[in-house]
């Protein structure tokens, strides 16, 4: 459950028309260019985001194990 001053914070958040509007903008816009994105936009924009967030650059120890079960 919420408590009293997240339940607060919902309400002030759902009466702000500014938010709403930059909802409704952001939905618009990713409707826009839904199942239009070309590879070479997607391999160039996952290139600029590995640039700005490269991650942990450890590697992953293999596991050597023909039976591996969760």
């Amino acid at each position: 459950m919420l408590c009293e001053g997240d339940k607060q914070e919902l309400r002030e958040m759902a009466a702000s028309e500014k938010l709403r509007e930059e909802f409704r903008m952001l939905r618009k816009n990713s409707r826009a260019i839904e199942g239009r994105v070309s590879i070479d936009e997607l391999a160039h924009w996952l290139t600029v985001i590995n640039r700005i967030c490269p991650g942990d650059s450890k590697h992953l120890k293999f596991i050597n194990d023909a039976d591996i079960r969760l």
